[in-house]
């Protein structure tokens, strides 16, 4: 019987999968170790190891979308012209409130979860840092809404 190396393809496949998930989830398991440790030490408590795995989960699948949307918001103010860049303040002022609200509702929601708001604050500052850090060496400005490059990209999508 011949081997062909398609079995073994597939195992290589599976193999490169399986490492990439593994460091991904190691990755995503210290962060939110980090944050547990942060949140405790500003005054996160907890009923139960159900109640933090919920919070958490929660926290993720709110934070994520809400990201998204507030790191398009200075880029969309930039490219009409109602800021200069969108690399400044805006995007710490944004991502700070947001996290700063969305702890806060989960909080108000979640009875067996408490945080005080002075907690919360500094977590928010801390996070809304660390992302500032992160973005702000990015190059991708996006055009203004009178510029050659915009016309160019607005006459792609009308064709």
């Amino acid at each position: 019987m011949k081997n062909n190396g398609k079995g073994t393809s597939h195992i290589k496949k599976f193999k490169t999968i399986s490492i990439c998930i593994s460091i991904v989830l190691i990755v995503l398991l210290f962060i939110a170790f980090l944050e547990y440790i942060l949140l405790k030490i500003l005054g996160f408590q907890y009923n139960s190891l159900m109640d933090l795995v919920l919070f958490f989960i929660l926290y993720l699948f709110l934070e994520i979308p809400l990201s998204v949307l507030v790191n398009a918001i200075p880029k969309a103010l930039k490219s009409a012209g109602i800021v200069h860049t969108s690399k400044k303040s805006l995007p710490f002022i944004l991502n700070t409130v947001i996290t700063f609200l969305l702890i806060e509702v989960i909080d108000i929601f979640m009875e067996n979860i408490n945080i005080n708001w002075q907690g919360t604050l500094i977590f928010a500052l801390v996070t809304g840092l660390i992302g500032w850090n992160l973005n702000k060496d990015e190059d991708n400005e996006p055009p203004d809404i009178d510029s050659e490059d915009f016309n160019e990209i607005d006459n792609r999508f009308k064709s």
